[in-house]
């Protein structure tokens, strides 16, 4: 995993792709990405397809996420005042991640398993 943001300015379009980990706490639950005014993506690396994700739009509304149990994201929109992307699961799992945030973070997923 890298260890730092990677940024590209393809094209004059700026992004930072973050790899991160993370271990699902007692409650099953952890915060992967909080996102204030600015579009955002997260895509599980790894364990694929056993982690429920969800999203807190707009600081209040709450969405699960039920298209891709491995991707997810948060237009700017989505995230006045702020937004979060979650996932859940068992106790003690250990999650690989990537966050895509800038002014182009859609397209291809980058691990299609």
């Amino acid at each position: 995993m890298a260890a730092g943001p990677v940024l590209s300015w393809e094209r004059g379009v700026v992004v930072a792709v973050r790899d991160k980990p993370a271990t699902i706490g007692s409650n099953r639950l952890e915060q992967l990405h909080l996102a204030v005014a600015k579009q955002a993506t997260v895509e599980i690396v790894e364990p694929r397809d056993t982690l429920t994700l969800s999203r807190r739009l707009n600081g209040i509304n709450f969405d699960l996420v039920t298209e891709d149990r491995n991707f997810t994201a948060l237009k700017t929109g989505q995230t006045i005042p702020w937004g979060t992307i979650r996932a859940s699961g068992p106790s003690g799992t250990r999650i690989r991640y990537r966050v895509r945030t800038g002014d182009d973070v859609t397209g291809p997923l980058e691990f299609p398993f």
